[in-house]
């Protein structure tokens, strides 16, 4: 958790070990308020073209609430057959998913079910998980709001970083940091967080940002910015031929509302994430 003597931090509702999409965590919590018996089933090998890949995840608790989405209808209710006899017999399972028509092209897809019990303290879930992805958000105006929702749907972990925090447009974020100085950011380790978007609307503010996180090791930097303003900001810092710094942010799908730019810039650290650009 980032924190200063300088920052006052508004929230933080994360435990120290956590699965990669948050919203699997606030499963388990829920799981463990009510006392109960959880499995989880992982994609462990696929072949040809599948919906899911291999890691992918799915937990189904004793009450056959579940989360995550492997594929199908049918498959989604295997899953939960397959949880329900893993958690009785606390055997695991295994199983193979293979297309009846060969011609349809899809491939074949095998999965794993392990049972988690309550009284034991859900033993064994650790490896099972994992940092989530941490998008780290500069400015806390109403535009922000969109993309806080966007982030939390892919179950990234939503930080928000300003210097006086607009709460009731970013209520929905993981964790609030008010920065009582701009320059106080120079000083804060950054490391942690895997992608960063600057939506300060503010040449000043853009800029000693823009700083704090070139001295970091984060993948992906975005800053919301005309086309004119962002060539001279990548010439500005020496950032021409920099691969992780994205201005302006987002792919370009035509972009009008703050919606569909939250969706353009979540898609665009999606590709980086995934190596794909």
């Amino acid at each position: 958790m980032l924190q200063e003597k300088d920052t006052q931090v508004f929230q933080l509702n994360w435990d120290k070990l956590m699965f990669e999409n948050k919203q699997f965590l606030k499963f388990i919590e829920n799981c463990k308020k009510e006392k109960l018996d959880l499995a989880i089933t992982s994609v462990i090998n696929t072949e040809g073209s599948t919906y899911t890949k291999s890691g992918n995840l799915m937990l189904v608790n004793s009450k056959s609430e579940f989360t995550g989405v492997l594929g199908s209808n049918f498959l989604q209710n295997k899953i939960i057959e397959s949880s329900k006899i893993a958690l009785t017999t606390n055997q695991n399972q295994e199983f193979e998913s293979i297309p009846k028509d060969e011609s349809s092209g899809h491939g074949s897809s095998k999965y794993l079910t392990e049972a988690f019990y309550f009284t034991r303290n859900y033993e064994g879930i650790d490896k099972h998980i994992k940092t989530p992805y941490s998008l780290l958000i500069f400015g806390s105006g109403a535009h922000v709001s969109s993309l806080i929702s966007m982030a939390n749907l892919m179950g990234w972990k939503t930080t928000v970083i300003d210097i006086k925090i607009n709460i009731e447009a970013v209520i929905q974020a993981d964790e609030l940091i008010e920065l009582n100085n701009l320059d106080d950011i120079l000083s804060m380790d950054l490391n942690s967080y895997n992608a960063s978007v600057i939506l300060s609307h503010s040449p000043k503010t853009d800029d000693t940002y823009l700083e704090a996180l070139l001295k970091t090791n984060i993948e992906y930097i975005g800053l919301m910015g005309n086309k004119k303003n962002m060539q001279r900001k990548k010439e500005q810092f020496n950032l021409i031929d920099d691969k992780r710094f994205f201005a302006p942010v987002g792919m370009d799908i035509g972009s009008y509302t703050h919606q569909s730019i939250a969706l353009s810039i979540c898609a665009q650290i999606e590709a980086r994430k995934n190596r794909k650009i």
